[in-house]
């Protein structure tokens, strides 16, 4: 008898596709199974649950934020110290391009909105948000230069 173990909570949403296909393929090749076709399940793997760039993206975003809120054992919520951390270590090239020395007290202050001295994920997302839109930016005045 199998022994029941539980779930791995390490792996990522990927992880645990590609696992759930190697026991498939493992399946497949049992003697007792005969020549089972692979190619729906294929299909079904590549098609429905095999996330997309922008579901990647989302869950790492998810990642990065409770990587760095639950240093403090409290994971809803990143302290001033937990978001300069986070900004250090994700966001090296942003933080390093501003100029201002108190700029990490500065974006705590434009995030916390709601004025607790933490940023929880919703506040956190706009800083994600209003960069994406800045990076965004930029690269359309670098196609414009690309066209001319």
């Amino acid at each position: 008898m199998q022994e029941l173990t539980a779930p791995n909570t390490t792996l990522s949403y990927y992880d645990e596709i590609h696992e759930a296909f190697l026991a498939l393929m493992t399946i497949s090749e049992h003697p007792h199974m005969g020549h089972t076709s692979l190619a729906p399940w294929v299909k079904f793997l590549l098609t429905v649950i095999m996330p997309s760039d922008l579901e990647t993206a989302m869950e790492t975003m998810i990642k990065v934020f409770h990587k760095y809120a639950s240093k403090d054992g409290n994971s809803g919520t990143l302290t001033r110290s937990e978001l300069k951390t986070l900004m250090e270590s994700e966001l090296a090239g942003f933080l390093k391009s501003q100029k201002d020395p108190g700029a990490v007290d500065r974006i705590m202050k434009d995030l916390d909105t709601n004025g607790d001295n933490e940023v929880d994920f919703e506040e956190f997302v706009s800083l994600v948000v209003g960069l994406s839109i800045a990076c965004e930016q930029c690269y359309q005045m670098h196609m414009k230069k690309c066209k001319k």
